[in-house]
């Protein structure tokens, strides 16, 4: 009979410590729209025979640069802006033959009217970069995803008639990066989240 008590006693109090230290964790989240930063335009010149047959001259790379440099000036851009990229040369399948260059602009009419010169021997194309979220930011959105995770958190207490009580635990499950911009799906939220524990009353 002792022994029956001291069983019953021992569950009681474990459930008792459970209903003490009983938690809720959710996930709160915060869509926001991209902002763009900067646009990268990279340039490759490399030397390359013409298409056409009749006119197989081979123009060397200062050649290609003298005319992309001719046509920039021409719409109001100055080649004198980019740098040479040393580092993707060498890293190149076509080291010795190839030279490539950069520059970082925040004007898109100025990526236009650089990428639309067209040169038999030059490529160029544009990577888009997303704005860097700044710590005062981060707090920001963190506030609004604690708020949403502490909305989340009161419906599903309700429906087992609890409470929410104060938060015991905040982890912040992003990171603050700069990143490339999905230029194929522009109009893409970018999800912010937060996992919040509160106390369960």
């Amino acid at each position: 009979m002792k022994k029956i008590i001291l069983i019953i006693f021992i569950c009681t109090a474990s459930l008792f410590g459970q209903g003490q230290n009983s938690t809720i964790t959710v996930t709160g989240e915060y869509s926001r729209e991209i902002d763009i930063e900067k646009y990268i335009i990279y340039v490759d010149f490399r030397e390359a025979l013409a298409r056409k047959p009749q006119n197989s001259e081979q123009k060397k790379i200062p050649q290609l640069k003298s005319e992309f440099k001719e046509k920039l000036s021409k719409v109001g851009v100055d080649f004198g802006k980019f740098k040479k990229h040393d580092l993707y040369e060498v890293t190149g399948t076509a080291y010795g033959t190839s030279s490539y260059y950069y520059y970082a602009t925040k004007s898109l009419d100025e990526v236009k009217k650089i990428l639309i010169q067209k040169i038999e021997g030059v490529s160029a194309w544009a990577e888009i970069m997303a704005k860097e979220i700044t710590n005062k930011d981060m707090a920001m959105l963190n506030k609004i995803a604690i708020d949403d995770a502490r909305d989340k958190a009161m419906q599903m207490a309700s429906n087992i008639n609890k409470k929410i009580g104060t938060i015991k635990e905040i982890e912040d499950i992003n990171h603050k990066e700069f990143g490339y911009y999905n230029a194929g799906r522009p109009y893409e939220l970018h999800k912010h989240y937060v996992k919040v524990t509160f106390a369960l009353e």
